[in-house]
């Protein structure tokens, strides 16, 4: 599976369990019968719904509701679909931000060398060439350009942490990447420098 884009939701969720990754994210509404925009977190949405139900959490008390999901044709950010139960334009815009989720034990075992769930990449400790930490990947963002990791900074010149820094998720940037020790590699002096955003 490669690299897809990634969209991070800011809506409210319930702590989601591990076991449940995100396809996709609602970003709008598509017409007036209450189709959604979807944009999806896989390169193959078609296969992930063949094998069954979605699920949503709308709220911080929900536990998960099974939807069914029907792809209807591909938009620029991804996909407009029919999700069940949702039969107006209101309705589906309410829904904007609404992450949508399947069981890690329904989906393949990732074999591409590269490749990796964003769920299992956020909150990684962040290195850098010489081994030293120096933060969290909070977010994977996407805006058109490529894949974007936001990491929260552990030392900024040596002070408490203060704010976060982007750095495009390219090899070039990014040349080691290892979920199961739980880190990834970031090359600072080839990204030219470390420039602060403030939170």
């Amino acid at each position: 599976m490669a690299r897809p884009n990634y969209v991070h939701s800011r809506r409210e969720e319930p702590d989601i369990d591990p076991k449940w990754i995100s396809v996709g994210v609602i970003v709008g509404a598509v017409g007036v019968k209450g189709a959604v925009r979807l944009k999806v977190f896989t390169d193959d949405l078609k296969s992930v719904l063949d094998r069954g139900p979605v699920t949503i959490f709308p709220d911080l008390s929900s536990t998960g509701e099974k939807r069914q999901v029907t792809l209807m044709h591909k938009i620029k950010v991804g996909y407009a679909c029919q999700m069940a139960g949702v039969e107006s334009r209101d309705q589906a815009e309410a829904m904007k931000g609404l992450k949508l989720y399947v069981s890690r034990d329904g989906l393949p075992e990732i074999e591409e060398d590269g490749s990796y769930y964003y769920e299992d990449m956020e909150g990684l400790i962040t290195k850098d060439l010489s081994g030293a930490a120096f933060g969290v990947v909070q977010s994977i963002y996407n805006f058109g350009a490529g894949d974007v990791l936001e990491v929260l900074l552990d030392d900024v010149q040596n002070r408490p942490a203060s704010g976060t820094q982007m750095y495009p998720f390219r090899d070039e940037f990014v040349p080691e990447v290892n979920i199961d020790a739980g880190y990834l590699v970031i090359d600072r002096a080839a990204f030219g420098g470390d420039q602060m955003s403030d939170d």
